[in-house]
């Protein structure tokens, strides 16, 4: 996603502060062999009680919010960059994330925080620590949280494999493998802590899909594993189904490297077997698959499509992606990695930026609704709006929010 100006101003701001801190590498022994998950760890970055708090102080001036965490600081962070295994269509994977301890001694929960939508390889997590958001996030360990930020296949350790985008059961299968190696993590690495299985989720944007997807397996498939306490989704496109034909029936829309990226992961891995000409018009068709190598960012991508989505999309597809056979395929994929409602007794709430356009409000509204409609009680989820924020600008907001709605459940 495009940052801000006000984002990229705050980075300034904060860049000497995040560079107070030491980097070193692990023990040259290997605590590893006999993991199941774990693979390996490097320290990244250390960071004291007093630099936390004195970063967040600085955020606190244009996010007032982020004051609301300094009394919750109880002790200074480490940042690994990992590697644990998982797998993929049947084959072994080695992926990678972030692990964000507490330096105190103690027992504490997992945070697993799930990221946005990213094409390039170095903004992945275990790429860009010092990211303003993966920082952010990087803190709340400092009040008494194990954080996690898996960088997603396709980034990271596995960057030389497509990203599988908005795939559900990849997605799912790599987050919890990454939830599995923090037992490992506490045991080989930060010995001083102990990590329950207790769980908060939170993302946003393509985070935030991910997120509720995670919920769902979670609650439903993984429960003896884990136990999430509360989950915080912003800005999804939860209904793909949904997103695609509200994308068709637009004039023009901002963001083509969206609508890019699904397709070409969808075709990579045989979710389509619809050829790209038959819903992209060339040049766009030819140009897609060289577009998504983790080297272009979104507004390169961006301007190498097209906004007009008549010019996007050939007339045949415009006509009859909601109803022609032909496109049978595309519809059943999107559908499947799409998240259902279900009936939850687990804490959700769900934000979304009023002026977004990249992805809707309707969409978040949608999911309630469907949540609501399956048996959820209103009193265990939360819709709620931030008020003429867009999709880039709602998403630091929606991760304070996040944090604040978690503390209700601690």
């Amino acid at each position: 996603m495009k940052g801000t100006l006000k984002l990229q101003s705050l980075l300034i701001l904060l860049l000497p502060l995040l560079l107070m801190q030491s980097c070193g590498k692990e023990d040259p022994t290997d605590p590893f062999a006999d993991n199941t998950y774990l693979v390996s760890s490097e320290i990244e970055m250390m960071r004291t009680k007093d630099n936390i708090i004195s970063v967040l102080n600085l955020a606190a001036t244009q996010y007032p919010v982020a004051a609301e965490i300094i009394p919750d600081v109880i002790s200074g962070v480490n940042v690994y960059s990992v590697t644990y295994n998982t797998e993929f269509q049947g084959e072994d994977v080695i992926a990678s994330g972030l692990i964000c301890a507490p330096t105190a001694p103690g027992e504490y929960p997992i945070l697993s925080f799930q990221n946005g939508t990213n094409t390039l390889h170095s903004s992945a997590p275990s790429a860009d620590p010092q990211n303003l958001l993966f920082t952010i996030i990087e803190y709340i360990a400092s009040a008494g949280y194990v954080v996690i930020i898996p960088d997603y296949l396709g980034f990271g350790a596995s960057k030389d494999m497509a990203h599988p985008y908005l795939h559900k059961e990849s997605t799912v299968r790599t987050v919890m493998d990454m939830l599995r190696s923090v037992a490992e993590f506490d045991e080989d690495v930060a010995k001083d802590i102990t990590v329950t299985t207790d769980c908060y989720i939170m993302g946003y944007s393509q985070g935030g899909w991910a997120t509720m997807a995670l919920l769902y397996a979670l609650e439903n498939e993984y429960s003896s594993e884990f136990t999430v306490k509360a989950a915080s989704c912003g800005a999804g496109p939860y209904d793909l189904a949904h997103f695609n034909v509200e994308i068709l029936k637009m004039t023009e829309y901002t963001m083509p490297v969206y609508l890019g990226y699904i397709a070409n992961a969808y075709t990579t891995y045989g979710l389509y077997t619809n050829p790209l000409t038959d819903m992209f018009n060339e040049p766009f068709a030819g140009r897609i698959p060289g577009l998504y190598d983790g080297k272009h960012d979104a507004g390169q991508i961006n301007g190498q499509l097209t906004p007009n989505i008549s010019g996007l999309f050939t007339a045949e597809y415009l006509a009859g992606a909601n109803t022609d056979p032909k496109y049978t395929g595309i519809r059943s994929a999107l559908n499947a990695n799409g998240v259902n409602g279900w009936d939850s007794e687990i804490p959700i709430l769900l934000l979304h930026g009023t002026a977004d356009t990249q992805v809707m409000p309707l969409l978040s509204e949608s999911m309630y609704n469907r949540m609501i409609g399956s048996g959820t009680s209103p009193l265990n989820c939360f819709y709620v709006t931030m008020p003429g924020l867009d999709h880039s600008q709602g998403a630091v907001p929606a991760g304070f929010a996040g944090y604040e709605f978690f503390k209700t459940y601690r």
